[in-house]
């Protein structure tokens, strides 16, 4: 499913995909202009689900990785009111950002998690 968001940190438009995976679920960060894939990134459901429904103040920060190779990414998850701000990291100036509504985001991993 993808859910259309903005970058907080440039204003770009920005395209969430979220899909099931084979460990967790797969979200893609990709530019709307161009389609430039940022990043890509396995969490654990239970993990993503969690800091979504019960979100500490503050956000969180769900480990992953990034398919298929396996390295490592650090997701950060805020929910603000009706608004998940994500923002996916690697180390090194690889980061990519997006923001989304928390009734898209919360369809979507129903969606793919009842899917299986």
């Amino acid at each position: 499913m993808t859910i259309y968001g903005l970058s907080q940190s440039s204003g770009a438009q920005r395209l969430l995909t979220v899909e099931r995976g084979g460990q967790g679920v797969v979200l893609g960060i990709t530019d709307r202009a161009g389609g430039l894939e940022r990043v890509r990134v396995m969490v654990p459901t239970a993990d993503l689900l969690g800091s979504i429904t019960d979100p500490p103040p503050g956000g969180s920060t769900v480990e992953g990785v990034c398919p298929p190779g396996g390295r490592k990414v650090l997701l950060d998850v805020e929910v603000r009111r009706n608004e998940v701000q994500l923002r996916a990291h690697a180390g090194a100036g690889e980061e990519a950002d997006v923001a989304v509504g928390l009734d898209d985001l919360q369809d979507a991993l129903e969606g793919v998690v009842g899917a299986g």
